[in-house]
């Protein structure tokens, strides 16, 4: 719950930098991305998008975005009728040991748009709902260079970490230490295992965003069971 405070003060903060420009709607939208949250809103009636991004790499610094894909959840539901999956020209070799890992070969992003292009349209299809990822520190760097070279600020769209999540309800608090020692047993795979799902095409930014979209609604389906199921409850699993 810390960092939902600090993120309120956050963006309280780069509202007041910025009232004096006048800024392009996407951006208008974005600074408004925690307005009609509260920590006592239940979380069956929030709305989130999880998304999951291929690159060229692992570099933070050096590496592009190959593809990107996102569901939206809907009171525990994943409406698959309302997605976003796109290829994303990388502007930059794809290494043989990515084509490896995800599939995408350089003559699959030839013709995509690039990623200015790309975020754009996602960030219309974000809006204002909450965003969730499996290791989502590693997507949100790539996510937050675009919005930062785009419109001057981060991502203001409250952020959660489904990995983070699945820590805490498969691991006690007395065998944490052993779950960060060995990170194995978290990776999606094994999470996935856990509850049950099987992921399809996995590597690929569709596939492995609708395997944590899924692994999600275990949580939330959790958390609706163990308690009051408000926002603060999902913050502070």
């Amino acid at each position: 719950m810390l960092d939902f405070t600090i993120a309120r003060l956050r963006n309280r903060w780069i509202k007041n930098r910025l009232q004096k420009f006048e800024l392009p709607p996407l951006a208008e939208t974005n600074l408004q991305a925690l307005d009609h949250l509260s920590l006592k809103q239940r979380v069956k009636n929030l709305r989130f998008v999880v998304l999951d991004l291929e690159t060229t790499g692992l570099s933070l610094t050096r590496d592009h975005v190959v593809s990107l894909a996102a569901y939206r959840v809907v009171e525990g539901r994943i409406l698959l009728g309302d997605t976003f999956n796109s290829l994303v020209n990388p502007d930059r070799t794809i290494p043989s040991s990515a084509v490896r890992i995800h599939g995408i070969v350089p003559s699959m992003v030839a013709r995509a748009p690039l990623l200015e292009e790309v975020f754009d349209q996602f960030l219309c299809y974000l809006g204002t709902d909450i965003l969730v990822g499996y290791h989502v520190k590693f997507d949100l760097n790539f996510l937050n260079i675009c919005m930062q070279q785009r419109f001057g600020f981060p991502l203001q769209n409250l952020v959660i970490d489904a990995m983070l999540l699945c820590r805490k309800i498969l691991y006690p608090g007395h065998l944490r230490s052993y779950a960060l020692r060995f990170k194995g047993d978290q990776d999606l795979d094994a999470v996935a295992k856990h509850f049950g799902i099987q992921i399809h095409e996995r590597h690929t930014a569709e596939g492995d965003a609708l395997a944590t979209a899924m692994i999600f609604q275990r949580i939330l389906a959790k958390l609706e069971k163990t308690g009051p199921g408000q926002l603060r409850d999902l913050l502070s699993t």
